[in-house]
């Protein structure tokens, strides 16, 4: 059943990422090698988070290698134009997705 969507809050309940969600994660696979400085040999969406704007924030936690996770903001436009927020590195598989 799925949570109650809260214009502007965001959905803390993380959820299983999907094909989808990989897709919007590869679409940005660049722009955070570029400004991150790193290059991911492994690169694989694990869950989400999502937040309700003027278009849709997307909070993706990925792994990119043996217990190294990255978390992704990804902002999705009402044209569903795709964009780099934010991100953060050195995460671990139990950190939890929080706004950033």
């Amino acid at each position: 059943m799925e949570s109650e969507i809260i214009c502007g809050g965001m959905n803390k309940n993380e959820r299983p990422a999907d094909a989808a969600i990989q897709e919007l994660a590869d679409k940005v696979k660049v722009s955070v090698e570029e400004k991150s400085g790193r290059k991911f040999t492994e690169y694989r969406a694990i869950t989400y988070c999502t937040q309700l704007v003027a278009g849709m924030n997307y909070f993706i936690k990925v792994c990119v290698g043996t217990d190294d996770y990255i978390m992704l903001r990804i902002y999705q436009n009402l044209d569903e134009e795709v964009s780099l927020t934010s991100y953060q590195l050195d995460k671990k598989d139990n950190d939890p997705i929080e706004y950033f």
